[in-house]
Formats: C-alpha cells, structure tokens, sequence
C-alpha cells in the first residue's frame, strides 16, 4: 500500500487513478470513472503544474487535509 504524501499545505496529495470514499463526480467530467481525475475535489489544472508530474495533483477536500502540529 503507497504511504499517504501530502504537501507544504497539508493538503494530501494523490495520482489520477485514486480514489477515496469522498469522490463526487466533478461536472466536466466527459467519462464516469471513480477516479481523482475526475473528482471535484482534486485539483489536476493546467496552470498548476509544475517539472513535479502531471499525473500528480493535490485533493482539496477538507477531511483528508493532514492537521497542521506546531508551525
């Protein structure tokens, strides 16, 4: 099982073909897959994107935001 990464934010950090119990689909989507590619949570947006990956994105939902300890 892939540990779970998250980023300076704390927001958690995850690939186009993952998924978690959050998923709801996001309304551009042209193929009804369960995956965070096309979940409205997840932020895969051309004017984010780094050298890092294109097929890494952050998810913007709140329950899987990592708690900030002691910054």
């Amino acid at each position: 099982m892939e540990q779970i990464r998250y980023d300076a934010t704390g927001l958690m950090i995850v690939r186009e073909d993952y998924c978690c119990e959050h998923f709801e689909p996001d309304d551009g989507a042209l193929v009804p897959m369960k995956e965070c590619w096309c979940c409205k949570w997840s932020n895969f947006r051309a004017d984010s994107k780094d050298s890092y990956s294109e097929s890494y994105s952050v998810c913007n939902y709140m329950g899987n935001m990592k708690e900030a300890v002691n910054k």
